[in-house]
Formats: C-alpha cells, sequence, structure tokens
C-alpha cells in the first residue's frame, strides 16, 4: 500500500504537509524563534521581513511565526483527540447497529438523525452555556458530534459484510457475535473508516479554528490559536496589518489541503476496485 501512496503526487504532496505541520507542533520550542506570549509594544504591527520577525508582528508585538508554530500545537491535540473520541463512540456503535439490524438499529440511526438536525454552532453555544467554556469542553464537543459519520461508514459496511460466505460460515460453526464482529467483521470495514477519520481531521480544525474566531472555543488567551490570531488580524487590517490575518489562513488552508490530499489517495489505494 505504501507504495502505491508514494507513487501518487497528490498523496506525496499531503503527507509532506501533513509531516511538516506534524513536526512543527511537535519540536516547537526549538523551533520558534521567539516566545509566541511575549508581549513588545515598540515593535507592535512591524511587517513581514522585519529584523527578528520573519512573518511579522500583531497588535501586541508577538511574533507572527512563532504563534503560528505553536497555534499547530493547539490544532493537532484538538483534532487528534476528537477523532479517537467520536472513534471510540461511533465505531461499536455502528457494528452493532449494523449486525443487530431491527430496533436498536432504528433507535441508533433516528438518534443520530436528531443529532444532526441541530445546527452546529447552536449545540456547541448549547454546551458552553451548560458547561461552561473551556478547552476541555470544546473537545468533547467536537468529539461527541462526531460519532455519527463514524458510525454510519461502519454501519454501512457491516450491513453488506454480514451477508457474506465469511460471515455466514463463521456464525455457521458457533463462532460468538463478539468474536464475529471483531475477527471477522471489523477488518474488513477499516478501511473505509481510516479514509473517513482522516478526513475528519481537516473538518475538526477547521471548526476549531472557527470556534476560537467566534470566541467560543473557551482557549485560554495565553495559548496561541489560530483562530484567535484570525480574529485579531480582522481588527487591524483597517490599519493595514493584513499579515496578521493572511498567514494563520494560509497555514490552516495548507493544513486542510494536505489532509484532503491524503485522504482522497488513501480512498483511492485503500478501495479494493483500484487493486
Amino acid at each position: 500500500m505504501h507504495r502505491r501512496l508514494l507513487k501518487n503526487p497528490a498523496a506525496v504532496a499531503g503527507m509532506l504537509i501533513l509531516l511538516a505541520f506534524v513536526l512543527a507542533a511537535l519540536l516547537a520550542p526549538y523551533l520558534a524563534p521567539a516566545d509566541p506570549t511575549a508581549q513588545d509594544l515598540a515593535a507592535r504591527l512591524k511587517p513581514p521581513g522585519a529584523e527578528g520577525h520573519l512573518l511579522g508582528t500583531d497588535r501586541l508585538g508577538r511574533d507572527i511565526l512563532s504563534r503560528l508554530i505553536y497555534g499547530a500545537r493547539l490544532s493537532l491535540l484538538v483534532s487528534v483527540t476528537s477523532v479517537l473520541i467520536g472513534l471510540a463512540l461511533g465505531l461499536p456503535l455502528g457494528l452493532v447497529s449494523g449486525y443487530a439490524g431491527g430496533r436498536l438499529d432504528d433507535f441508533l440511526m433516528r438518534l443520530g438523525d436528531i443529532q444532526l438536525s441541530l445546527p452546529f454552532i447552536v449545540l456547541v453555544i448549547a454546551v458552553m452555556a451548560a458547561l461552561g467554556p473551556s478547552l476541555t469542553n470544546t473537545i468533547l464537543v467536537l468529539g461527541v458530534t462526531s460519532w455519527v459519520v463514524y458510525a454510519r461508514v461502519v454501519r454501512g459496511s457491516v450491513l453488506s459484510l454480514k451477508e457474506q460466505e465469511f460471515a455466514l460460515a463463521a456464525r455457521a460453526i458457533g463462532a460468538s457475535t463478539p468474536r464475529i464482529l471483531l475477527r471477522h467483521l471489523l477488518p474488513s470495514a477499516l478501511p473505509p473508516l481510516i479514509v473517513v477519520a482522516t478526513l475528519e481531521l481537516a473538518r475538526i480544525i477547521v471548526s476549531e479554528a472557527a470556534l476560537s474566531f467566534l470566541g467560543l472555543s473557551g482557549v485560554p488567551p495565553e495559548i496561541p490559536s489560530w483562530g484567535q490570531m484570525l480574529a485579531d488580524g480582522r481588527e487591524v487590517l483597517y490599519f493595514g496589518g493584513w499579515w496578521v490575518a493572511t498567514f494563520p489562513g494560509v497555514a490552516i488552508s495548507l493544513v486542510v489541503l494536505g489532509i484532503n490530499l491524503f485522504g482522497d489517495a488513501l480512498a483511492e489505494v485503500l478501495d479494493p476496485r483500484s487493486r
């Protein structure tokens, strides 16, 4: 599989972008040229290329490049954790729903329909109002609300797989339901699930940035966030500080592009019809 990915230019480009994103997040203390929270009002709104500030500074004199690098940490933490929470909820529910069928399947799918019918921003505002804004609550909201996507993908795979010969043979020889689900159905349902989880990373990064931009994420002001940087940049656009919002926007776009390129290539490689 890895050879087919390496032969795909889009996959290679996506992997390189993702690798740069992950390395920036993990090596932020070593890559950042300055303290991302250090304020220097004498150096406020310095343009890109100014001495000591490759990408310029914001309205408080904080280095844009350093804040971008440290902001990758928050995006990586939120996206990966939220995807894992969504998988932990959606995977078993999708397996059980697709295999059991009947009323349990109807109940779980209607529950998912109800959740999808609620506007995302309204749901987030309601949760934040009830629990209070915090980074932990943001991760929980993004993770819990994504279970439907994984559950439906797994359910669809199980519905088609459980009637195939290998599943029927396992049932005929007396294999238990957990064994059939985990040993026979789950491995075959994983490829499309991996693709969906990869693409969900991009959606969650954009969602977290949007919540930070709106001030709903609960991220402390001292923690650099790409969404907060966009919000700060909006306020100085009229003063000619175009770089404050431009570079965070470019960073979000590049990461989302890299994830989508890699996810599309991965879907093509894992599709048995392409072999």
